[in-house]
């Protein structure tokens, strides 16, 4: 899919070039959109368990630095799998529930994140704010990796600047720290 240099790619091509029989592709997807969603969902759930690995140098002193930490650890993430990102479109409205269900992991992890270092006020939907963060993110690091090839130190600043301005609205200056056990 990489090697057809944009041009428009036929699901025949794909299973052509994998080797798999017309029925046996058909049995499994409906089509090109299809495969790509799935695609789409398999790189959301490695990401959520990338995040869910995500451990900072040191403890944060504040939701600002561990957000940063957050961002710089997604920006890993996304150079590592850039070629995947460039062959994904974006994701339709009306995508699988496979997907919508990795999506929403994905929140519920960056909420156990937080939680586990800073005590996070009663927040109405709080995990949904956490679905835009990231969107914000993704947005931020999808033109980055679409257009530039990869994710730069001037696009990690942007993404960490629009990430915290985001959470800013909703987050108090300061959040009382968990006690880490060592």
């Amino acid at each position: 899919m990489l090697e057809n240099n944009g041009v428009p790619l036929k699901f025949s091509d794909v299973f052509e070039a994998a080797g798999v029989s017309r029925g046996s592709a058909y049995r499994i997807y409906i089509g090109i959109d299809d495969l790509l969603q799935d695609i789409a969902t398999a790189w959301v759930n490695d990401f959520v368990e990338h995040l869910g690995r995500f451990e900072p140098e040191m403890p944060p002193d504040g939701w600002v630095q561990l957000s940063d930490s957050i961002i710089r650890s997604a920006a890993e993430y996304w150079d590592r799998t850039s070629d995947t990102l460039r062959l994904l479109p974006r994701i339709r409205s009306r995508e699988p529930a496979g997907y919508r269900t990795a999506v929403q992991s994905m929140s519920q992890c960056l909420v156990d994140i937080f939680e586990r270092y800073f005590v996070v006020p009663e927040i109405s939907h709080w995990s949904h704010k956490l679905g835009f963060y990231t969107e914000i993110c993704d947005t931020t690091f999808a033109d980055a990796v679409r257009t530039e090839g990869h994710i730069s130190d001037e696009r990690l600043e942007e993404a960490m600047t629009l990430c915290r301005t985001y959470l800013g609205l909703h987050l108090p200056d300061r959040l009382t720290a968990r006690r880490q056990v060592v």
